[in-house]
């Protein structure tokens, strides 16, 4: 009697865990990849609306600064994994070349900024116009955004997206320009500024040529 019970708790056990599994699937969340094939929006479009949500998610600050730097990582972030995935999808050598140079200059940006970040800051008020300027740069990046229907392979989706993207971190450091007065945030977006333009014109004259 002793086995008898014994041996049917375990094919009880194994009856629910079995009946289980379904439901534990479905909780389970889709990686980016196959979310997309489901949800049929191209990945970079994908990427760019969570860099959106992490950008909205980002501490805000009293200082022009260091908002600004706060903003521009996880908008950097969202420019490495679209850098990520050309490079290891796309076909095109030379948008392949440029998502390797935009991934080293990102990766580099990001550690200059968190150094700022740690470093002491100018004490400057935050002109309450500054918000609203900051926040026109993303409302006119995704306005910007091409539409899923002209995404048609990796590398055009790739300069397509990346594009606005580009332009509405140089529209941000334009901001900061207009509202710091922290001279190593200054100096940084300017530099930010010279290095995105170069890609912008790169990545322009790829989707003219086809």
């Amino acid at each position: 009697m002793y086995n008898y019970r014994s041996y049917l708790k375990v094919l009880l056990l194994i009856l629910f865990f079995l009946a289980s599994r379904p439901a534990f699937a479905q909780e389970m969340p889709m990686p980016m990849h196959q979310h997309t094939a489901t949800t049929g929006k191209n990945i970079f479009l994908t990427m760019m609306d969570s860099m959106m949500v992490k950008m909205d998610q980002a501490p805000k600050d009293k200082s022009p600064g260091a908002d600004f730097l706060l903003q521009m990582l996880p908008h950097h972030h969202g420019a490495i994994m679209m850098a990520q995935y050309e490079i290891k999808h796309g076909k095109n050598a030379e948008m392949v070349q440029l998502a390797k140079s935009i991934l080293a200059e990102q990766q580099s940006e990001i550690q200059q900024m968190n150094l700022l970040l740690k470093a002491p800051a100018n004490i400057e008020m935050t002109d309450t116009l500054y918000q609203p300027a900051m926040s026109a740069t993303m409302g006119t990046m995704m306005a910007n955004l091409p539409q899923q229907s002209r995404l048609n392979d990796t590398d055009h989706a790739f300069a397509a997206v990346m594009l606005p993207h580009h332009q509405a971190a140089i529209d941000m450091a334009r901001v900061v320009l207009r509202f710091s007065k922290d001279d190593q945030v200054l100096a940084f977006a300017r530099l930010l500024i010279s290095n995105e333009q170069i890609e912008i014109e790169q990545m322009s004259a790829y989707l003219k040529s086809k």
